[in-house]
């Protein structure tokens, strides 16, 4: 059940204008882009963003030399996306699906979500446990419930899904693209460092994040 290159698709979604946020002078989608092609620099790669972002998109990427298709939709809504992608779906056994605001998602977070789907999963992401105490509160702040951890896990990308298992047609199921109900979804263990970049202050944090990664090694 391997896949090779030639069935595979690459999107970057833009689902936030953090992905234009600098991470040591280096915007996010370009840093994103870069540790696909770490993966593999030999898959088409499709750019799906809202219109609003097009033109920061196509001069940070030209800035970069990267070369990208684009697709103009929301990438946030599954069937939005499921339609601007129809010709990866249609052209691909694969698609590889990944947040451009997580710049620093490591190598081996491709390497196993490939290996999980090569063993018989149609849609695989990683995901990571929380370790903190988690608390439902009210308005006053009052502690309404105290949340089992174990429940709850923090989603991340890349998301790699089978195109059988696509349901063009169909509603979110908490992916980035609607999926068959008989879908055999799976997650895999993932790492701190891919956390998503919601602010600048998150940008800042893994600004200092990177520059001790590169000291220490």
């Amino acid at each position: 059940m391997s896949i090779g290159n030639s069935s595979m698709r690459i999107v970057v979604a833009v689902t936030s204008s953090t992905a234009l946020l600098d991470v040591n002078k280096i915007p996010s989608v370009v840093r994103a882009i870069r540790g696909i092609q770490e993966f593999t620099h030999r898959i088409p790669l499709t750019v799906a963003s809202p219109p609003v972002h097009l033109d920061a998109l196509t001069v940070a990427l030209d800035r970069h030399n990267l070369q990208a298709r684009f697709v103009l939709c929301n990438p946030n809504d599954p069937h939005a996306l499921a339609q601007g992608l129809q010709e990866d779906i249609a052209s691909a056994e694969a698609l590889i699906i990944h947040d451009a605001s997580r710049p620093l998602t490591r190598l081996d977070q491709f390497s196993r979500i490939l290996l999980a789907y090569n063993e018989g999963a149609d849609a695989v992401r990683p995901a990571i446990v929380f370790t903190e105490t988690l608390k439902i509160i009210d308005n006053n702040s009052v502690v309404l419930e105290t949340l089992d951890r174990t429940s709850v896990k923090r989603i991340a990308t890349p998301e790699l899904i089978r195109t059988s298992a696509i349901d063009l047609k169909g509603k979110s199921h908490g992916w980035f693209l609607p999926m068959k109900k008989s879908a055999r979804m799976e997650h895999i263990e993932g790492a701190p460092e891919a956390l998503r970049i919601n602010t600048k202050e998150d940008g800042l944090l893994m600004e200092s994040f990177l520059h001790w990664r590169q000291t220490s090694n």
